[in-house]
């Protein structure tokens, strides 16, 4: 039983009524053969003081039998199976359930660490943040490299214009905050990026611990190609509204840091290079710090995609580097100029294994 199961009926009882200090939310489909440690790495925590939320999706595998198996152990698990209706409504279910002062993440096949949590709490109160995720682990598949996550408030909210800032399941947050924001069925396959666009527009403050305090489990039955197309194709409209609301709030020209991101897109031809310059070197003028950084890896990232699509990308970024008073790396520079000698197109074999040579693209 749970970590106060041993004492007498009345303080049973009271543990039930109690309300814990992190409410776990994990949704479930067709996850059997993982469920048993997914739930186990939260149950097994060194701050106790949870409940687990497990909404069985309508699961056709023996899900439910699994979350049985592991309610009767340990009544810190609340299950709630039911018919299928999607993530986003099993999220914003758990969360309405929620009664923790923090709402807690968990997907159905990764691992926590034991100490997650505490670490997690430390950081949001050394912080004070509002939300807050972790640097991830991958497994299962042959790219094991830790996935990093911007630390500070100021360079995740800038680091929103290229990706995502944070690991989905490895964020806790106020649970006033995921009340009143909640998960937006319009953004499908990105919900969670649209939920921290909005949570930036509201002043959350947020961070990362600069830890692995999640093992990311990586397998065939994850994401496929189609959702892969259209969950890139949803990213890029949130990244236009980003780059809407930082282009207002730097009076930077209209279009020019949309003309940036657009590198990250399908028609990276279409892009003017001009004004993708303008806007990177805007960019670098008005971060300092994390900020800064983050900026400008990321914009490595966006011109090594231009590189064999567009004249003289090693040279633009040269500049830019210039301009921003830090020389260009001599790894960076090697692959952009590789890139355009070859003309190696995006997402050919060959730009994969020049991502794969020069890490960190």
């Amino acid at each position: 039983m749970g970590y106060l199961m041993t004492s007498s009926d009345s303080d049973q009882k009271a543990f039930l009524f109690k309300r814990p200090l992190i409410s776990v939310v994990m949704p479930v489909f067709n996850a059997g053969r993982f469920l048993e440690e997914a739930a186990q790495s939260i149950l097994s925590q060194s701050i106790p003081d949870i409940e687990l939320i497990a909404i069985d999706d309508g699961s056709t595998d023996q899900s439910k039998t699994v979350l049985d198996r592991i309610r009767r152990r340990d009544d810190r698990v609340k299950l709630i199976s039911r018919e299928n209706r999607g993530l986003v409504d099993s999220l914003n279910e758990g969360i309405d359930l929620a009664r923790g002062e923090w709402i807690a993440r968990m997907d159905q096949d990764d691992i926590s660490l034991p100490h997650r949590f505490q670490r997690q709490l430390e950081w949001l109160q050394d912080s004070g943040a509002d939300i807050c995720g972790s640097w991830v682990q991958p497994f299962g598949r042959s790219d094991r490299r830790t996935m990093k996550y911007p630390q500070t408030d100021a360079a995740i909210k800038v680091g929103m214009l290229f990706a995502s800032p944070f690991a989905h399941p490895t964020v806790m947050m106020r649970t006033e905050i995921a009340r009143t924001l909640k998960y937006d069925k319009d953004w499908e396959k990105v919900e969670d990026f649209d939920l921290w666009v909005r949570a930036q527009a509201s002043q959350c403050r947020m961070a990362n611990v600069p830890e692995v305090l999640l093992h990311y489990r990586q397998h065939e039955r994850q994401i496929s190609t189609a959702d892969h197309d259209r969950q890139n194709a949803t990213a890029q409209v949130i990244l236009n509204r980003v780059a809407a609301e930082f282009s207002s709030q730097w009076q930077i020209e209209p279009g020019i840091l949309e003309q940036l991101i657009g590198l990250r897109g399908r028609d990276v031809q279409g892009v003017d290079m001009d004004s993708a310059d303008q806007a990177a070197e805007t960019l670098i003028e008005k971060t300092s710090g994390e900020a800064r950084e983050v900026v400008a890896d990321h914009l490595a990232r966006l011109y090594f995609r231009a590189a064999g699509v567009h004249s003289r990308v090693a040279a633009r970024w040269r500049n830019i580097c210039r301009k921003s008073g830090h020389p260009p790396s001599v790894k960076i520079q090697t692959a952009l100029w590789l890139a355009g000698a070859l003309k190696i197109k995006v997402d050919s074999p060959l730009f994969n294994v020049l991502k794969v040579r020069y890490k960190g693209f």
